[in-house]
């Protein structure tokens, strides 16, 4: 009976942060004393945004405030400046002024919906986001920001259907076409999701996580040298990768290659020795080798380390089964059913009374 391999594959869905300070402006032709220096504190708050010093730039969006309270680029980069602070409930309620000053600012929309999906508000992030498209619909960050909320919502044609317009406006767009693969690896068309992984690389090739998420493509259609040669490439570029060490296993395991599969489990926890999944899957290239007391003690740690892991209580009572311990392969096997995982009753139902 073979053992269950369980190993993780999410794509990294990493956020290009573009730069929200406005140039510096001019209040009219007013002439007023007051508005000359709420000018003056709001280019100064701006010079401050742009060297990064964020608390600083607020104090003087904030004095600009005070003077002129209807100044709503002051608003609206106060509200940025608390973004970049990761103070989101505070930058949502500048972005609601800035809004309510310029109901067509696509940026405070865009702002305020990343704001809310930082704050796990995916709904009104959603709302926002579309909000910013009806404004500026050629805004690409806009899309891609929305498909990533569809793509972590399973709506996988839906987050396709953005990706593919944020890179219709900004064709350079390495992470959509990241992005626009992994949806489509979702949907079971690796050779939509291999093209969108090539195509980002020829756009950038140093994102580590494009060739773990392409050498991962390459091994759900068995091409498991492809899949090894793109996993090197991302270690290379990132040398405590420890998922495309995993992964990497993964692959060699499929080959057959069950040492440098636990070669790569074992790079894959000297990294992070609290990654549950290289455990399991170490445990697994044991159990090919015959190391059943191995595959037994790297389920304990991976047990020990979640204890609602169904694969690894599946993959202790196999390798118990192996080592004539049939009582606790068959409690083990009823703990992976009990979890949800079907072929942990499989197996209790064949070997067990």
């Amino acid at each position: 009976m073979k053992p269950l391999n369980s190993f993780l594959l999410l794509s990294l869905l990493s956020f290009s942060l573009i730069s929200f300070a406005q140039d510096d402006v001019n209040i009219g032709d007013s002439t007023a004393l007051d508005g000359m220096i709420s000018q003056g504190y709001y280019n100064t708050g701006i010079e401050k945004f742009n060297t990064k010093d964020y608390q600083n730039a607020i104090i003087y969006f904030d004095s600009a405030i005070t003077l002129t309270p209807n100044y709503e680029k002051a608003f609206f980069n106060r509200g940025s400046a608390k973004f970049q602070l990761k103070d989101y409930n505070n930058a949502i309620t500048d972005f609601n002024e800035s809004i309510t000053l310029s109901p067509d600012s696509s940026e405070a929309y865009y702002l305020r919906g990343r704001s809310h999906q930082e704050l796990k508000d995916q709904e009104k992030a959603i709302k926002d986001y579309t909000d910013a498209i009806r404004v500026s619909p050629k805004k690409p960050e806009s899309y891609y920001y929305r498909g990533g909320i569809y793509f972590l919502d399973g709506k996988y044609k839906e987050a396709i259907t953005d990706y593919t317009n944020a890179i219709k406006n900004k064709p350079n767009y390495a992470y959509a076409y990241n992005d626009r693969g992994s949806a489509k690896r979702q949907l079971k068309d690796l050779t939509g999701a291999i093209k969108d992984y090539q195509k980002a690389i020829l756009v950038d090739k140093n994102l580590p996580f494009v060739y773990n998420n392409l050498g991962s493509a390459y091994r759900n259609n068995k091409q498991y040298d492809k899949a090894i040669t793109n996993y090197d490439k991302a270690i290379k570029i990132k040398n405590d990768y420890y998922m495309a060490y995993n992964n990497r296993g993964f692959a060699k395991h499929e080959k057959g290659d069950y040492k440098g599969a636990i070669s790569d489990y074992n790079d894959a926890i000297r990294i992070k020795a609290s990654y549950v999944y290289a455990y399991n899957n170490r445990a697994a290239a044991k159990y090919k080798l015959k190391d059943y007391k191995g595959a037994v003690a790297d389920c304990d740690k991976a047990i020990t380390l979640n204890d609602s892991y169904a694969a690894a209580y599946l993959n202790r009572g196999i390798a118990q089964e192996m080592l004539r311990e049939q009582d606790k392969a068959c409690e083990d096997w009823n703990k992976a059913a009990s979890l949800g995982l079907k072929n942990g009753k499989s197996f209790s139902q064949q070997s067990c009374n």
